[in-house]
């Protein structure tokens, strides 16, 4: 029912659905990427029935543009130069 980048499923009852974002400058999300967004947190839900809570995460190469949508529906974000620390 719908594309997922990565899952993360932890020990400590949390889910994060990790989406994927290359751009060259910080990523928006609009209206209509929150939508998808709590769409893909809602399909996820029922299709695995799961009680765990779910967490948005953004993996970007700049990170994303604090707006609305994007305080309401992501809860972690990971920077391009993170993924390439020491």
């Amino acid at each position: 029912g719908t594309q997922i980048d990565l899952l993360l499923d932890r020990a400590d009852q949390v889910i994060n659905i990790c989406e994927m974002k290359f751009s060259q400058s910080e990523f928006t999300i609009t209206k209509s990427y929150a939508e998808e967004l709590k769409s893909k947190q809602t399909v996820f839900q029922q299709k695995t029935k799961t009680m765990k809570t779910i967490f948005t995460t953004m993996i970007t190469t700049y990170g994303t543009t604090k707006n609305n949508y994007s305080i309401a529906q992501v809860q972690n974000e990971i920077k391009m130069d993170a993924l390439f620390e020491k």
